[in-house]
C-alpha cells in the first residue's frame, strides 16, 4: 500500500514539474513574439510568481519518491549483471537526480548553473525519463 501512495505522490510531482516545464518552453516562450517586451516580462513574471511556490517542493518530492521507488523496483544483480530494466531504470535515476539537483541548488541556493541556463534542457530530459519509462517494460 505505501508503494502505492508514493508511486502517487511520484507521478503527481512529476506531472506539477513536467507541466510548468511543458508551458514554459512552449507556451510562454513562443509568447515573445506576441507581446513587446514589456508584456511578456510581466506574464512571464506573474506565472513565475505562482510557479516558484509549488514546483520547487514538487521537483524535491519527485527526486525523493523517485529514489524510494528506485530501492523498491531495482532488485537484486544477477551473476550475469543488470538487466535492460535495470540498466533503464539506473540512467533514469540519474537523470531525475541530476534535474533534483539542480533544482535544489538554483532554487534554494541561488547557485545559477554555469550551461543550460534555460528550461529547454530539463524539458528534454523529462522528455527522455518518460521514453525511459516506458522503455523499461518492454525491453
Amino acid at each position: 500500500m505505501i508503494y502505492i501512495i508514493v508511486k502517487l505522490i511520484h507521478l503527481f510531482s512529476v506531472f506539477i514539474y513536467g507541466g510548468f516545464l511543458f508551458t514554459d518552453n512552449l507556451f510562454l516562450g513562443r509568447m515573445k513574439k506576441d507581446l513587446d517586451v514589456d508584456e511578456h516580462t510581466k506574464v512571464r513574471e506573474y506565472f513565475m510568481k505562482y510557479v516558484r511556490k509549488v514546483v520547487p517542493k514538487a521537483l524535491i518530492l519527485a527526486v525523493i519518491t523517485g529514489a524510494y521507488l528506485i530501492h523498491t523496483a531495482f532488485g537484486t544483480i544477477s551473476d550475469d549483471g543488470l538487466s535492460n530494466f535495470q540498466i533503464l531504470l539506473a540512467i533514469k535515476g540519474f537523470l531525475g537526480g541530476w534535474l533534483g539537483l539542480r533544482g535544489v541548488l538554483q532554487v534554494f541556493f541561488g547557485i545559477q548553473p554555469l550551461v543550460f541556463k534555460s528550461h529547454i534542457f530539463p524539458f528534454i530530459l523529462v522528455v527522455i525519463i518518460i521514453a525511459l519509462s516506458q522503455l523499461m517494460h518492454i525491453l
